[in-house]
């Protein structure tokens, strides 16, 4: 192994600390909160859609490090996404080379960017934290279910999990500069759906917050993480050739956002084997680039057997897919389909009517409609009326309203009002007859 390149991901050995332009970004949440745990024991697993900031953070965390007099050479950090070293030999290398000492002779720190690219690193990274008490190790990732598959499998007991999402809504507008006072929300709708509607075409990546090229954004999606995902992240993972069937369903779902999901249709339509549709639509979950939400039948144990919807994980996706994307009609669904990622739905409702999302939290239930167009309450009222509850939401472009229905209570506001101060809205009472 050549020590320069080691050298090269920890320059802090030398100057002492990391280069500013690496820390260009401002702390998200997840910094203060990956802080408390950066003295426990337990390893520490960041799993993240790519470009959402995750080097960015574990540099910013190394950084803290260094300002809390931490020794730089006790700090190691490597990428998998750059080089493809052995664990095992980069660990002896550092030993050797760096420390000049036995590894557990100090407190040392270990980051590893893009681990699902080092083989059989649940193991190995097992193996390290066993032997070594005074290691903390934080780990990273592009990828989700089989990262924490594999991760919980070997390193159950051994691990603190998080996802870095990308900025919200909330954060967007911090980034910008800008406050919502709560006491007046509803007199600046005005000015904040323009910065919505910009929100939605960037999805939150922070490095095109300030962006305002179309072209320049939709290639900056297509290039920096649609293609690297297509073309290496699950290559490298599954072994998949078929680059042309995984591009074609993104862009489908890309474009048809909450598109149901039939697999038998889409193996006659795409003119592929069944079991192959079903092994990309999960390749395609599994790396961040779509969602897919279950159809609720009031038993979330059965829910699963139901067709599902898929909706793309990033609303800047369809922003580089969908020429008419500020189109009435597609801004219908691409806000049903922020929405959905917003709360994390996992179920949506469909019999003889539909509800976009349908919300368990322990006991309570809530239904929630978006609406950018005509505000009707039918569907809501329906299923509050069939599950006897007392409350449902409807999510609209512009309008704020609460009405009382039957004795049933619907709260009706914009997305992006929902969207900052969603928790108090979903927890402001019970929705549970």
């Amino acid at each position: 192994m050549d020590i320069k390149k080691l050298y090269n991901f920890n320059e802090w050995w030398v100057t002492g600390r990391v280069k500013p332009s690496l820390l260009k970004t401002r702390k998200r949440p997840l910094f203060f909160e990956l802080q408390k745990y950066m003295k426990d024991r337990q390893i520490l697993l960041i799993t993240g859609l790519r470009r959402v900031g995750k080097t960015t953070l574990i540099y910013q965390l190394i950084q803290d490090l260094l300002d809390k007099n931490v020794k730089s050479s006790n700090i190691l950090y490597f990428s998998f996404d750059e080089e493809s070293w052995d664990l095992d030999e980069i660990i002896e290398v550092y030993e050797e080379k760096v420390l000049k000492k036995k590894i557990d002779e100090e407190n040392v720190y270990i980051f590893l960017d893009e681990i699902q690219k080092c083989k059989n690193w649940q193991n190995k990274i097992k193996i390290l934290y066993d032997l070594h008490p005074n290691m903390k190790i934080l780990i990273s990732g592009s990828a989700s279910v089989q990262i924490n598959k594999k991760a919980k499998e070997s390193l159950a007991g051994r691990m603190f999990d998080f996802v870095l999402e990308p900025l919200s809504f909330k954060e967007f507008l911090e980034w910008k500069g800008f406050k919502v006072d709560e006491k007046k929300i509803e007199l600046s709708n005005s000015w904040i759906l323009p910065l919505f509607q910009d929100y939605l075409r960037k999805g939150g990546f922070p490095e095109i917050i300030d962006e305002d090229d179309d072209e320049k954004i939709k290639r900056y999606i297509k290039n920096s993480i649609i293609e690297k995902i297509v073309y290496t992240d699950l290559p490298e993972e599954f072994g998949i050739k078929d680059y042309d069937l995984l591009k074609t369903i993104i862009e489908m779902v890309a474009t048809q956002p909450g598109i149901t999901i039939n697999y038998d249709k889409m193996s006659r339509d795409l003119k592929r084997n069944k079991k192959t549709i079903i092994d990309y639509i999960f390749y395609l979950e599994y790396s961040f680039l779509i969602k897919l939400v279950s159809n609720f039948r009031g038993s979330f144990i059965s829910s699963s057997r139901k067709l599902k919807k898929a909706y793309i994980a990033n609303t800047a996706i369809s922003f580089a897919f969908e020429p008419n994307f500020y189109s009435n009609s597609f801004l219908e669904k691409i806000a049903e389909n922020f929405a959905v990622i917003d709360v994390d739905a996992k179920n949506y409702y469909k019999n003889k009517y539909e509800v976009d999302i349908v919300l368990k939290r322990g006991k309570e239930v809530l239904p929630i409609e978006v609406k950018y167009g005509r505000v009707e309450a039918d569907s809501i009222i329906n299923f509050l009326s069939e599950f006897k509850l007392k409350r449902g939401i409807i999510l609209t472009k512009d309008v704020f309203e609460r009405k009382r229905i039957n004795n049933k209570e619907v709260l009706i506001m914009p997305l992006w009002t929902f969207s900052l101060l969603k928790e108090k809205w979903i927890n402001s009472k019970s929705s549970h007859s």
